[in-house]
């Protein structure tokens, strides 16, 4: 019977850190969470009700952070957010139900709405999470601005409480007389 030499034997030292490096590469990477948007419900139109004929408006992204930002550290996990991807969905969104309630969100639109999302914040809590974020509303000539602190909680997920926060805002923004004047014709605007 052939014995085996030592060298083609497996270093019995090479074995911790074999499967030390992966398991410490791996750890480290579940620590980490970027939160991406996933889906917001839909505002029933009775909820909010139709906004009429002749008001249109183009919503901008005026994010211009495209790097994951650091918002939360919770037991040793850590949260991020891209906050220009976060504006780009809260804009689609917000153009999805005005345009379900006649609003025209176009381009060619005299009214520009300048969006910018930032200053996230993740409070886990015994049985529900916390979401907070910023929610900037300008025009493009700084003329005006409106800056919203908006909040929601979920009994489930961090997502689902960040989806619920956008419902409750754009269905805010829907009924906010302001914002509602700024999508009027030029000469029926205050």
């Amino acid at each position: 019977m052939a014995r085996s030499s030592r060298s083609n034997r497996f270093p019995i030292r090479s074995v911790p850190a074999t499967i030390l490096f992966p398991a410490l590469l791996l750890l480290v990477a579940g620590c980490a969470h970027t939160w991406h948007p996933g889906e917001a419900p839909p505002i029933p139109i009775e909820v909010v009700g139709p906004l009429g004929n002749g008001l249109s408006v183009e919503l901008i992204n005026d994010q211009p952070n495209t790097t994951t930002q650091l918002f939360a550290e919770v037991s040793g996990n850590t949260y991020y957010a891209d906050y220009n991807e976060w504006t780009a969905f809260f804009i689609k969104y917000w153009t999805d139900e005005l345009t379900k309630r006649k609003v025209a969100v176009t381009k060619e639109s005299p009214n520009k709405i300048a969006v910018k999302l930032d200053t996230f914040a993740f409070i886990q809590g015994f049985a529900k999470v916390r979401t907070n974020m910023k929610i900037h509303l300008s025009s493009p000539d700084d003329t005006w601005s409106k800056v919203f602190d908006e909040t929601d909680t979920s009994g489930w997920t961090i997502g689902r409480a960040f989806g619920s926060l956008i419902y409750h805002a754009v269905e805010k923004y829907m009924m906010d007389p302001e914002i509602l004047a700024r999508m009027k014709p030029r000469g029926d605007a205050k």
